[in-house]
């Protein structure tokens, strides 16, 4: 096990630990209920941690978050081929009738 990242948000955290599920990385939470107790201890004690469970993991998962977290490319937005309707790049699926994304 090692620690791979950590921050005070637990809404962000919880969207890097799914980002790795969805790469077959498995990791977990520590800290996710210390707020009130490290709000008493100092801002150290408050910061979540994700730690994955397999070392051999750790270069992939770092990869992983330093290309989809910390500095994400802008994909660029595209159009539905089932309704037309136009979509930001961040979008896999149409917001408008939920077809997925045919081509990039």
């Amino acid at each position: 096990m090692k620690k791979i990242y950590t921050h005070e948000n637990i809404v962000v955290l919880h969207s890097v630990k799914n980002i790795l599920a969805l790469n077959n990385i498995e990791a977990f939470v520590k800290n996710e209920h210390t707020v009130p107790a490290g709000a008493r201890h100092g801002i150290n004690n408050i910061f979540h941690e994700l730690w994955i469970l397999h070392d051999h993991d750790y270069e992939t998962a770092a990869a992983l978050i330093e290309t989809e977290v910390e500095n994400p490319e802008p994909k660029a937005s595209w159009v539905c081929d089932n309704c037309n309707e136009d979509n930001e790049g961040s979008f896999d699926v149409c917001w408008k009738c939920q077809t997925g994304r045919l081509s990039e």
